[in-house]
């Protein structure tokens, strides 16, 4: 696919509040495992398709999020491979992000194959 797949989902959670440590072990909390379920279904209905190699992610959160940036990519990045949107994350060669005027709670997401032409 060499165009773009532009993905609507819900705003997830931040970082520190994906894997709380139970006893000894690191474990998916209810509020992620809530968001991975909702979000995935919201993948399926787009239909959003797949990349093949190299690709680059740009992301726009709500404003309102009061979480660290960066925070908010690992579970959307682990979303989109275990969906087979793209082959692995470390696949990724460029990305951005940016809270920004979004509509209601969501993200956008605009995932785009990674030319070497450009990058020259």
């Amino acid at each position: 696919m060499n165009h773009p797949i532009i993905l609507k989902l819900p705003a997830p959670p931040p970082l520190n509040s994906l894997y709380p440590t139970v006893g000894r072990k690191r474990v998916k909390s209810k509020r992620y495992k809530a968001w991975l379920t909702e979000a995935g279904w919201q993948l399926q209905l787009q239909r959003p398709g797949s990349i093949a190699g190299p690709w680059e992610i740009d992301v726009g959160l709500p404003r309102g999020l009061t979480g660290d940036i960066d925070g908010y990519l690992k579970g959307m990045l682990d979303l989109i491979v275990s969906h087979k949107i793209v082959d692995d994350d470390k696949h990724c060669r460029r990305l951005s992000i940016a809270k920004a005027v979004t509509i209601g709670a969501d993200a956008i997401i605009t995932l785009t194959p990674f030319s070497t032409e450009e990058a020259a």
